[in-house]
């Protein structure tokens, strides 16, 4: 059986690796090459495996400058595994079987952008989900999902661990199948559809007016391999690695300022409840109990005022 890859992620490369294993004939991997590699979560170079393996390999930015040479193939299967652009449909439909996507969600639920950022933010259980793919992002029939749990302790990272798990044993049923000549994809049932929105670097700042729960969703789902999520201290900018809910500890203080220090840790208060937030590189700041993370909206636009003034009057002086 002929097969093709396109990807650049943990999860494009498990499925190669699988792709190898069951001794498929890997005409060709496509692997995403982005301008800057800190944007793209989790992202994998495929091309040392290929080199290995002697597998022909290529690079690209937009996959779809590739529609022709990927057309004339002659593909029996392609794989769209860890992408997030639209491939077109003359790409869609270069493989005499059919192309297949792949997305860590229930579909129908949680079709679109940053899912498992979305099912830790929002502790949803999630699946590796093997579709037929179609122009329509995640809508196509679904030839084998393996669901796995998440827990509201779960980060980003501990999430993926589990998609990867449940993608080898999807792998592992799917592929023999495949290999055996079946092909028998189960419709998506579209009253049970739901849609995940992109997310951007800046979501992660955190804004202490907000729960503690909901900060502790949002530094979760933020977490590596994610950019992360982030707050202010004087002129720095903070990443936080992870966040706790504290429930025990009966202390009350401004929004905002840490109420207690223990090792890389402060408890801060929330604008509902106090979190423990673990901060990436912690010694380098001169945090104390008492601190202010985060901005102060009034007092930032009154300082801003003074120092605008006093830059009026040095330059008024200097004419």
């Amino acid at each position: 059986m002929k097969v093709a890859l396109i990807g650049g992620v943990n999860s494009s490369f498990l499925c190669l690796r699988k792709l190898k294993q069951y001794d498929l004939d890997i005409l060709k991997v496509y692997g995403n090459k982005p301008k800057n590699v800190a944007n793209v979560s989790s992202y994998k170079d495929l091309k040392p495996f290929c080199d290995k393996e002697k597998i022909q390999f290529k690079y690209f930015e937009k996959i779809n400058d590739f529609s022709e040479e990927i057309q004339n193939l002659n593909l029996d299967i392609l794989f769209v595994v860890g992408v997030s652009q639209l491939v077109n449909i003359n790409i869609i439909n270069s493989a005499k079987i059919g192309s297949i996507g792949f997305h860590p969600t229930q579909l129908p639920k949680g079709r679109g952008r940053a899912p498992v950022a979305w099912l830790v933010n929002d502790v949803e259980d999630g699946a590796a989900t093997f579709f037929v793919l179609e122009e329509g992002a995640d809508t196509g029939g679904i030839l084998y999902q393996e669901n796995f749990n998440v827990n509201k302790e779960h980060t980003a990272q501990d999430v993926e661990e589990s998609l990867l798990g449940a993608m080898e044993i999807a792998l592992d049923n799917l592929l023999p199948k495949l290999i055996e000549g079946w092909w028998n994809p189960k419709m998506q049932n579209e009253l049970d559809k739901s849609e995940y929105g992109v997310r951007k670097p800046n979501d992660g700042l955190v804004s202490w007016n907000e729960s503690a729960y909901s900060i502790e969703r949002l530094v979760k789902a933020a977490a590596h391999p994610h950019p992360g999520a982030f707050t202010f201290y004087g002129s720095s900018m903070l990443k936080i690695n992870n966040a706790w809910v504290e429930k025990k500890i009966n202390i009350k203080g401004v929004i905002g300022r840490v109420l207690k220090l223990n090792k890389n840790r402060c408890l801060v208060q929330a604008g509902d409840g106090i979190i423990w937030i673990e901060i990436d590189n912690f010694e380098s700041y001169k945090i104390r109990v008492g601190s202010l993370l985060g901005y102060k909206k009034d007092l930032e636009i009154f300082r801003l005022k003074k120092e605008l003034i006093q830059l009026k009057k040095l330059l008024k002086n200097k004419d």
